[in-house]
Parts: structure tokens; C-alpha cells; sequence
């Protein structure tokens, strides 16, 4: 990977005030690809997991070099289940441990590890109950993996709307990250560069949480590739003329996905690691240019910078090359064959809770109708992943299909076991 030129004229110029906390938040996902046999049955997942085992595997390593290195990290649960199945199957040495890597750098505070969805669904465009049922496996999963609980929560897509303040809160979340076309200030009395780089509060049906807000250029940006020096003159040039406030710290919250693009090569010099993140390490700790620069992570930020004001999130996830950003996620529900599959998950559901609600009526204890409830539920909640609607062929919407299909023979299952049930 050939590191962008700096093509911006500004000069980097030392940072005189506010020094600038920069969070890099990466999140890695992929989805399931084998639903009836091992994830290597799938010659996808073969050769998805081939390209990302660098980034995947390296972080640990890169963090513990050094001794400014500061990033965010999301795992999926369908991601952190589809590894340790090929770590137990030997399918890469470099798996062997790897949990362990990562729960000791989380322990010297260099890496924040944030929850999530974990079959990765577009959380606004489920209902409620699932959302907390996908959260609450993850959550599961976490504590399994990395030990503790979360305080920070990165919405699959980015996709955010204010319904999710409520739940976010009482499930123990303290922060949350949004795009930024999607912050508007309350009073709409503050500069775009103050809403843009302080972190804020949002509130929704008397519950209150953190939002931080991505810089969606520089994000963007940093999903092709650039280098240290890029991303000073870049940060240099959208500061020039903000209003200041005394000494403040600002935070610039850079959020991709992690395993990418760049991100898979693997060279010293080359890719995310080698040519941007180890290289502005070294110039944090050695350019006068960037000594007011340092790495952070979201919750270390927040522990010195709580949030000052109150601000409006409209409706949203992060960019999709083409759509519009108005609040339907047209991405992912945008036209015919994706709207038949959306129809499918709402009927399938409310049979699904239809027949909970039964169970839980009848007071039945049955551990046949427990496991067959518990697979109804597995496969209704797989069948809400984003990658299905994402991708929106029939190659992938059938999986969407599929899976509501299997949600609905579980449910048919526990129907018959019911009706042999006296006073189910």
C-alpha cells in the first residue's frame, strides 16, 4: 500500500492550543457464513479469514511497542465465535492466545474494547426486545472474551437513532459514537468544530448518555490510506478560525473498520499499522510538530473531558457512497427484495413472541421447549444482520431468508411439544 501524498499546501504548524486527544476506534465484524457445518466448510470464509488474520491478529503487538499507543477496538459476536472455531481447528498460529494478547493490553487501559449487536443488525430497524436480546449476547460473549463489562457501545453501521438512549443507559453504557452530519446543537449557538470535536450529551424518555462524534472526512480518508503528516495538515486547516476556549482539549474521534483495504497488508512499513499508526507514534514522541498530538481512547477522554452540553441526533448511520443521509437507511431497506426480507423478519418475530408469550403464560418448565425457544431465537436474531440487506443480492438476502425459514421450523417444534402439554 503506497502511503497518500500530502497534498495539502498548509504547512503543519506546531498546535498552539487546544491539544488535540485523537481516538482511533476500529471495528471488525464479519458475519456468519456457514449456518449448517464448521466456518471453514465456507470457501468464503477461507478466503476472508486468509486476508484477515493481520489485522485481526497484530494490535496486540503494535499496542504493547509502544508506549503512546491508545486505540478502540469493536469485535462482533459472530466475528469473536467464527475465530475461536478456527483457532481450536489451528487454522493460523497466530490465533493461538490471541484472546489473552488482547485482554493484557486492555489491562494496562492502551486498548478500550466497546459492545455492540451481536449478529451485527441495523439496531433502529428491529424492535426493542431484539435489540436487547443482541446486546445482551454480546455482552456475554465479551465478558467471556475480554473480561468486565463495556461502557462505551458502537451501533453496527454506525446506525443510531434517539430510541436507543433509553436502553443503551439502562443496560450500562455510558458513551456512544455517531456520525457527524447526524449532531446538531440544541441551541444552534456553537461553532460545527465545537460539536465536532467535544463530546456531548444526548437524552431520550428521561435517560441520558455520552455521544462522541466521528469526523467523517478524516474517516474516510483513513479507510484509503494516508500518512501522519496528511492527517496533521488535514486536522491544521479545519481548526484554522475556531473559536477557542481557553486551554481545552479537543477530540478527534477517527472510526473505520478495522480489517479493510490497507488494513490487510501486513509489511513493516505498509498498511494502517506500518505506515500510519507505529510511524505517528514516532512522531508524537520525537516531531515538535505533533507534541500537543497524543492517542486516546473514548473512555480515557471522557474520564478528564465530561460532556458540557446537550445536543440533537437525528436519525442516521455512518456514510454509504450514493444514499442519502435523511433517517430510512435506504442501504438497507431501500427496495423491493430487501423490504419482502424486512417483511419476513417482522412475521417471523411475531410468531416468535407470540409463542413466548404463550410459554411464559403456562408457567411450563420444559428444558425440550427452553432449548427449542432458545434456537428460535438464535436464528431470528442471525437472520437481522446487516451484511444480508447490506449487499442486497439474492445470494445474500437468501441467508436472510434462510435463517427466518429455520426460526420458523424451531417454532413449529415448540408448538407440538405445547399442544401435548395440558393447560399449555
Amino acid at each position: 500500500m503506497i502511503c497518500k501524498p500530502i497534498t495539502n499546501t498548509l504547512e503543519a504548524k506546531l498546535l498552539v492550543k487546544p491539544t488535540l486527544n485523537i481516538a482511533v476506534i476500529l471495528h471488525m465484524h464479519q458475519p456468519l457464513y456457514s449456518f449448517t457445518g464448521k466456518v471453514l466448510d465456507s470457501e468464503t470464509a477461507r478466503e476472508v479469514f486468509v486476508q484477515t488474520m493481520h489485522p485481526y491478529t497484530f494490535p496486540p503487538e503494535a499496542v504493547e511497542k509502544h508506549d503512546g499507543a491508545r486505540v478502540t477496538l469493536n469485535f462482533t459476536g459472530t466475528l469473536i465465535e467464527q475465530m475461536n472455531e478456527l483457532a481450536a481447528a489451528e487454522f493460523d498460529s497466530r490465533l493461538e492466545g490471541i484472546w489473552s494478547k488482547y485482554r493484557r493490553v486492555k489491562d494496562t487501559r492502551k486498548v478500550e474494547f466497546t459492545g455492540c449487536g451481536y449478529f451485527h443488525p441495523i439496531l433502529p430497524m428491529i424492535p426493542e426486545a431484539d435489540r436487547r436480546k443482541q446486546i445482551e449476547m454480546h455482552l456475554k460473549i465479551y465478558e467471556k472474551t475480554f473480561g468486565g463489562k463495556p461502557v462505551g457501545f458502537w451501533p453496527p453501521e454506525v446506525a443510531f437513532n434517539v430510541d436507543l438512549v433509553p436502553l443503551l443507559a439502562d443496560m450500562g453504557f455510558q458513551w456512544a459514537i455517531v456520525d457527524e452530519p447526524h449532531v446538531t446543537n440544541v441551541n444552534k449557538g456553537k461553532d460545527w468544530r465545537q460539536l465536532l470535536y467535544h463530546p456531548h450529551y444526548v437524552e431520550r424518555g428521561g435517560r441520558q448518555i455520552t455521544i462522541v462524534v466521528r469526523d467523517r472526512g478524516i474517516s474516510i480518508a483513513q479507510q484509503s490510506g494516508y500518512d501522519p503528516s496528511w492527517l496533521m495538515n488535514e486536522v491544521q486547516s479545519k481548526l484554522k478560525g475556531m473559536p477557542k476556549k481557553g486551554d481545552e482539549d479537543l477530540l478527534l474521534v477517527v472510526a473505520t473498520d478495522g480489517e479493510n483495504g490497507w488494513f490487510r497488508h501486513s509489511g513493516d512499513k505498509a498498511g494502517f499499522w506500518g505506515c500510519f499508526f507505529i510511524p505517528l507514534l514516532e512522531k508524537i514522541a520525537s516531531d515538535p510538530r505533533f507534541e500537543l498530538v497524543k492517542l486516546t481512547t473514548v473512555q480515557d477522554y471522557l474520564r478528564a473531558h465530561p460532556p458540557e452540553d446537550t445536543v440533537n441526533v437525528e436519525s442516521g448511520s455512518w456514510n454509504v457512497q450514493g444514499m442519502p443521509d435523511d433517517g430510512r437507511f435506504l442501504k438497507w431497506t431501500g427496495d423491493a427484495p430487501r423490504k419482502q426480507r424486512w417483511e419476513q423478519i417482522a412475521q417471523t418475530n411475531e410468531c416468535l413472541r407470540k409463542l413466548e408469550d404463550r410459554i411464559n403464560r403456562s408457567n411450563l418448565d420444559s428444558p425440550k421447549v427452553k432449548q427449542s425457544l432458545r434456537e428460535a431465537w438464535r436464528w431470528m436474531l442471525t437472520a437481522e444482520s446487516s451484511d444480508y440487506f447490506y449487499w442486497g443480492i439474492e445470494e445474500w438476502l437468501s441467508k436472510c431468508s434462510y435463517c427466518c425459514e429455520r426460526a420458523q421450523l424451531y417454532i413449529s417444534e415448540v408448538e407440538k411439544l405445547l399442544s401435548g402439554v395440558s393447560g399449555a
